[in-house]
């Protein structure tokens, strides 16, 4: 019985070991040998696909998000104004050229004339004195010098009818803050002729109603945009669009000749609350924009996102997303190349 005793006492120190070392053994793994572990399990894939709310929802664990070398960013609240885009068109300096030649002719002609009637008055007034002195003057004299007034004064009114017209055909191609440009020889209209500025000529269907923004965005040929400031509604219609059109003022941008064609891009109507996705977190497939927003620590929702909004990196949307969701902004692409193997039935290559 005793021998017994002891043999029982033995296995169960024995036991009592080995529980505790594996204890210890578990207690001392890395979490990069855990992940590993988990990996390694008998069919566990390193990408799950799933589906939620119609969309692909892909599952991945720490090591695969390590290897695939994801990262996300909380989006930012944002408010912007519906936008809509329009045709533009640079204008010729040439053509304002003219126009302020033009005017400038008439002025001469005006001050000839002015100058030419103030004389034959003044000659006529004296001759007339002088022939109601006991007629020290010849009545011939005075009825030339009379006659010669007259026409002075005509031409004197020829030439500001003159003027008038001028500054009504200058009205009718520019508007009216341009003709005052013209007519006060303007800061404005100088650094226009120096090219230090751009007129540009915005033309909008008829049907838009929108009031046109003090500020506008054109987008140049190369996809930059720059700013251009409005000058006032235009009477000159481009004889391709039909439409309303506006001049706007911009900075002289080197290689842009005259008729060029631009985008215009400006906001209307009511603000709208949304959220500013940046353009590292978009991927294209099938000819749409899409991105992975993270739903929980190991799962990844592919949606869809709407591009008709771009601002300045990236893309205003009013839904789908909110503020403070996450989305990822580093591997996405790496994300829908591992969602195509893994709906082909593929292998997720290592991105290591």
């Amino acid at each position: 019985m005793m021998v017994h005793h002891r043999s029982l006492t033995l296995c169960i120190s024995l036991l009592l070991l080995l529980v505790v070392s594996g204890c210890n053994r578990s207690a001392n793994k890395t979490s990069g040998e855990e992940e590993e572990e988990e990996q390694a399990r008998p069919g566990k894939k390193p990408v799950e696909l799933s589906w939620a709310e119609g969309q692909a929802v892909l599952t991945l664990e720490t090591a695969a998000q390590k290897r695939l070398g994801l990262a996300t960013e909380a989006l930012p609240a944002s408010a912007r104004r519906s936008e809509i885009t329009a045709p533009a068109a640079i204008l010729s300096v040439q053509d304002l050229v003219s126009s302020r030649n033009g005017y400038i002719a008439a002025q001469v002609q005006l001050a000839k004339s002015r100058a030419d009637a103030d004389v034959a008055r003044r000659e006529y007034s004296r001759l007339k004195a002088l022939f109601g002195q006991n007629q020290n003057t010849s009545e011939k004299s005075l009825q030339a010098a009379e006659a010669v007034s007259k026409a002075r004064d005509a031409d004197l009114t020829a030439a500001e009818q003159g003027i008038a017209l001028e500054e009504a055909a200058v009205r009718q191609d520019w508007g009216e803050v341009v003709t005052k440009w013209i007519v006060e020889d303007s800061i404005d209209l100088q650094r226009v002729l120096n090219q230090r500025r751009t007129l540009v000529q915005i033309t909008l269907p008829f049907a838009q109603k929108a009031e046109l923004p003090k500020t506008i965005s054109l987008e140049l040929p190369d996809s930059a945009r720059t700013e251009a400031a409005l000058v006032s509604p235009v009477p000159r219609v481009d004889p391709r669009i039909q439409g309303k059109s506006y001049l706007y003022m911009g900075p002289s941008e080197s290689g842009l000749a005259p008729g060029t064609n631009l985008l215009a891009h400006f906001a209307i109507g009511a603000r709208m609350s949304g959220v500013i996705v940046p353009s590292a977190a978009v991927v294209w497939s099938e000819g749409k924009a899409w991105v992975y927003q993270q739903i929980a620590q190991n799962r990844f929702m592919q949606r869809p996102l709407a591009t008709n909004l771009p601002v300045e990196n990236g893309y205003f949307v009013t839904s789908g997303l909110q503020a403070g969701d996450k989305v990822v902004t580093q591997g996405a692409q790496a994300l829908l190349s591992a969602q195509a193997l893994t709906q082909g039935g593929g292998t997720v290559p290592d991105e290591d």
